[in-house]
């Protein structure tokens, strides 16, 4: 699958993955500092207050996107393969683009966030 058919796959999974992160944030299985980092990234994507303003063109929106990443992609690591797959409602095809979206879309985080992440998550 190439990428533009793997975005494209990625993004019609959107509803699964609202209800896979709602699911994985409820799920008592996990580690509660990995669903809560979760909870709060999605806060932080939601609200208005942001580190960078969202009316700056292309830059305002970058940090709302590393954030969900970083946090969306140790949720689905703590969690572990069978309780994503327990909670996914889309196609194996949607999971597997999803997921590959993410190992490619984290590889654009800066590695400050990413750093700051694993000590806060620790």
């Amino acid at each position: 699958m190439n990428l533009a058919a793997t975005l494209r796959e990625a993004t019609m999974a959107v509803p699964a993955v609202a209800k896979l992160l709602v699911r994985l944030v409820r799920d008592e299985r996990i580690e509660r500092k990995h669903r809560v980092g979760a909870g709060l990234a999605l806060a932080y994507a939601i609200l208005p207050i942001d580190l960078i303003p969202d009316r700056i063109p292309v830059l305002g929106r970058v940090d709302d996107a590393a954030v969900a990443v970083l946090a969306l992609t140790r949720l689905v690591e703590a969690a572990g393969a069978d309780i994503v797959r327990e909670h996914w409602d889309g196609s194996p095809a949607a999971l597997d683009a999803v997921l590959g979206a993410l190992a490619v879309a984290g590889r654009f985080v800066p590695r400050r966030l990413r750093l700051a992440a694993s000590v806060v998550s620790r």
